[in-house]
C-alpha cells in the first residue's frame, strides 16, 4: 500500500507538472498570437477539472500497471527502431531521433484512431466523449476530456498495443519527448502558430479544430490526435483552408460549469436523466 501511494503521488506530480508546462507555453502563445478572445474563468475552471482528472486517472493506472506487470504478458511482435539513431554521425542521429519518435507515435495511434471513431459511433462512449466536444472556449488550458476516457482506452488501445506490438525506440532525448508531449495542448490551442505542410504528417491545431467544428460539413472528420496519416489512409482527413477557423461545441449541452457537472453528467446521461 505504501509503495502504491508513493508511486501514485509521484505520478500525480509528474503528470500535473507536464500539463502545467504545456498549457502555460500555449497560453502564452494564445496571448501573443491568439485567434479568439476567451475568458480567464474558463481556464481557471479547467485547471480544477484537470486536477480531478489527473488524480483519478493516475490512481487508477498506478494500480492497473502494477497488476499488468505482475501478469508478465509479452507482445506478439517487437519492432526495433533504435538502430535509426545509433550511427557514428551526430547529424544522422538527430534525424534518427526525430524519425523514430514520429514513427512510434504514428504506429501507436492506429488504435487510438479507431477508438476515437467508436466514441462518435456508439452512444455509451459518446456520453463521455461529448463532454470534451461541448467545449466552446477551446484552448490549451480548457481541453479537458472526461476522466473515464483514459480508463476506456485500456480495452481499445492499451491491451491491443501491449498484446500485439512493442516498439523499441532506443535512446530518445528528453527534449524531443517533451516536445511530442505538448501535442495534446497544442492541437486544442487557438494560437495562429501552425505546422504548414507538416500537417500532412503531424496534426496541428487547425486540423484538429475541424474535428470540433459546429459546421455539418466538418462532421466525422480528422479523428487523429498526433498524426493526420490515418485520417488520410481511411478517408476522414479534411485539411482546412488558410483562414478556415470554425466555432466549436455541440447542440446537446454546453461545457461543464461545475466540478460536479464535469464528473457526473456523463453517468446521468447514460441513466437517462439528462438528454
Amino acid at each position: 500500500m505504501v509503495t502504491y501511494l508513493s508511486q501514485a503521488v509521484d505520478g500525480i506530480l509528474d503528470y500535473g507538472w507536464r500539463i502545467f508546462y504545456a498549457s502555460m507555453i500555449f497560453f502564452a502563445a494564445e496571448m501573443l498570437w491568439g485567434r479568439n478572445r476567451y475568458t480567464l474563468w474558463s481556464r481557471l475552471r479547467s485547471a480544477v477539472f484537470w486536477l480531478s482528472y489527473i488524480v483519478i486517472t493516475v490512481l487508477f493506472f498506478t494500480w492497473f500497471n502494477q497488476l499488468w506487470r505482475g501478469l508478465g504478458i509479452q507482445p506478439l511482435f517487437k519492432l526495433q527502431l533504435g538502430w535509426l539513431a545509433s550511427t557514428p554521425y551526430p547529424m544522422l542521429n538527430v534525424a534518427g531521433w526525430i524519425l523514430v519518435s514520429v514513427l512510434a507515435a504514428i504506429l501507436g495511434e492506429f488504435f487510438y484512431y479507431w477508438f476515437h471513431r467508436a466514441q462518435h459511433r456508439f452512444s455509451w462512449l459518446w456520453a463521455f466523449h461529448s463532454e470534451h466536444h461541448a467545449l466552446r472556449e477551446m484552448s490549451a488550458w480548457n481541453s479537458n476530456h472526461h476522466f473515464t476516457e483514459e480508463i476506456l482506452r485500456i480495452p481499445f488501445i492499451t491491451l491491443p498495443l501491449t498484446l500485439l506490438l512493442q516498439v523499441d525506440t532506443g535512446y530518445v532525448p528528453f527534449l524531443l519527448i517533451f516536445l511530442i508531449g505538448l501535442q495534446g495542448q497544442y492541437e486544442h490551442s487557438h494560437t495562429r502558430l501552425h505546422l504548414g505542410p507538416l500537417r500532412h504528417i503531424i496534426a496541428d491545431n487547425r486540423f484538429h479544430r475541424i474535428h470540433h467544428s459546429v459546421e455539418a460539413r466538418h462532421f466525422d472528420k480528422n479523428y487523429g490526435s498526433f498524426t493526420s496519416v490515418w485520417d488520410q489512409v481511411f478517408g476522414t482527413a479534411y485539411f482546412p483552408a488558410k483562414h478556415e477557423w470554425p466555432d466549436t461545441g455541440i447542440d446537446a449541452h454546453d461545457e461543464a460549469k461545475t466540478l460536479s457537472e464535469f464528473l457526473f453528467r456523463p453517468f446521468r446521461k447514460l441513466l437517462g436523466k439528462q438528454a
